[in-house]
């Protein structure tokens, strides 16, 4: 067993007759220290741990029952942090002022003091593990960032300010935002629905920044990128040793480091099916347990959910558990397209303008003929396309964008369709219909429109593009 050198300038003095083992096992000092924001583990004179707070177990990743009552030694072998620098100032009684880091590079600073009795004889050897990245956030002003809606009323954000909140604009809009923190302040899980691109990890962000947790982590998953086979132990970790090629540590998952925050998981149709059971029981049981785990350690946070998929038709598939779906979506809120919102185009046009305008040595301004025709498009990609778009201009054009600056489908003027062009099978009236079915009236609709749409613009590729389908659709219609 290490002892303690005699160096008496290393130690500080206590209270005279306090008996340490009876002073870190009573409920009162356990209640205070467990409210301190860092880590503090105090370990006796021989060694041994004797009391860990709730701080320190978060970040070590170790709980009281796993390490109270074992050495320094599997302390430091166990904790996620970098910890070796202990030992050698346990052993010397030596005080440690070192900057050190986890095995998610988070940074903490790691101090030891050592305590004697008045008699001489040694008390404590007190470790303080403090997190420099909160600290960091506090010193910023991140935490000031809890304003409430009622007191913010919509509008343009402030590019330049490098705010990404969200344009609230129309009552529908303003009453999901408001249904969405109602849901974020009673702990209410969310589900968002919406194609790709309407905004829905903006609005989770706008969300979890409003509810006054700016200053708690965010974690973005997009269960789509995350390998079938690497599922589980990314979002769940593993214990040390649980498989080969494991760190020796083990890792803390995904959902691990969410807590006391925000999970958004994205493209959530994609979670592999036989992980959906094991994501019910995050939900339903608020627990978690790594791969190789004894037992499941239980969590709070905050579950935003997003798909752009047919949930419930996955579920009648057999390829969505139902509890599942029916945990996640507590509160649906739905994302309209951006077609189906056109009030907003022109407001995030003036934000991806301002955007762009502050990284060109001179504005880029839009000519009107080009203003309408970016006005005026559908948008199949949503806000993502229409920002594409902006960029697109930033990039091609001197100062002024013309029509021939758009992309390809932005300088074709708006297909026109003679009228004789669908008259079924050359009939001279729409009423003549003899020898026709709706299917077959349909097929011969579509191809023509299809066959004008190439004509105007040139290839199918661009056809697709003006009415807004996939190549694959034009190609397949066109031969009908």
């Amino acid at each position: 067993m290490m002892k303690f050198l005699s160096h008496s300038d290393s130690f500080s003095d206590v209270p005279q007759n306090l008996d340490f083992e009876a002073f870190v096992n009573d409920e009162r000092w356990s209640s205070i220290v467990d409210l301190l924001p860092d880590g503090m583990i105090v370990v006796d004179r021989k060694g041994i741990v004797c009391h860990i707070n709730s701080a320190a177990e978060s970040f070590n990743e170790i709980t009281r029952s796993e390490i109270v009552g074992h050495s320094i030694s599997e302390f430091v072998a166990r904790s996620r942090v970098d910890s070796a620098a202990l030992l050698e100032a346990f052993a010397n009684g030596a005080r440690l002022n070192q900057v050190v880091e986890d095995t998610s590079g988070r940074r903490f600073l790691l101090s030891t003091r050592c305590a004697r009795q008045w008699q001489g004889g040694i008390g404590c050897f007190i470790i303080v593990q403090r997190n420099l990245e909160s600290i960091a956030k506090i010193s910023s002003g991140a935490s000031g960032a809890n304003v409430g809606l009622a007191h913010s009323p919509p509008s343009l954000m402030n590019p330049a300010a490098g705010d990404e909140e969200p344009i609230i604009a129309g009552e529908a809009t303003l009453a999901l935002v408001e249904r969405g923190l109602r849901a974020i302040a009673m702990g209410s899980r969310i589900l968002m629905l919406g194609e790709s691109g309407v905004g829905k990890t903006e609005l989770a962000r706008f969300l979890h920044r409003r509810s006054g947790s700016a200053d708690r982590p965010f974690v973005h998953v997009n269960c789509g990128s995350i390998p079938d086979s690497l599922f589980e132990s990314e979002m769940f970790g593993y214990e040390r040793g649980s498989f080969t090629g494991a760190l020796s540590r083990g890792k803390k998952g995904l959902i691990e480091a969410a807590e006391g925050g925000t999970l958004f998981l994205d493209e959530v149709g994609e979670i592999p099916l036989h992980c959906q059971a094991k994501m019910l029981q995050v939900l339903e049981e608020g627990t978690i347990q790594r791969v190789g785990a004894i037992a499941p350690r239980r969590l709070k946070l905050q579950i935003v959910a997003a798909t752009n998929r047919d949930l419930l038709q996955l579920v009648e598939e057999g390829r969505f558990r139902r509890d599942l779906y029916y945990r996640l979506s507590v509160v649906t809120l739905v994302l309209l397209p951006l077609r189906q919102r056109p009030e907003l185009i022109s407001l995030l046009l003036e934000r991806f303008l301002a955007a762009v305008n502050q990284r060109r040595p001179q504005p880029l301004k839009l000519a009107e003929p080009c203003r309408r025709h970016i006005l005026a498009y559908s948008y199949p990609g949503n806000i993502r396309e229409l920002q594409n778009v902006v960029e697109h201009l930033a990039v091609v054009c001197e100062q002024t964008a013309t029509e021939a600056d758009l992309p390809f489908w932005g300088a074709v003027t708006a297909i026109k369709y003679p009228e004789s062009e669908f008259e079924p099978h050359g009939a001279s009236s729409p009423t003549s219909f003899e020898g026709s079915d709706l299917r077959e009236m349909v097929r011969n609709f579509e191809s023509k429109v299809i066959q004008i749409a190439i004509s105007q613009t040139g290839s199918k590729r661009k056809a697709a593009e003006r009415l807004g389908v996939d190549i694959a659709t034009v190609v397949r219609k066109s031969k009908a």
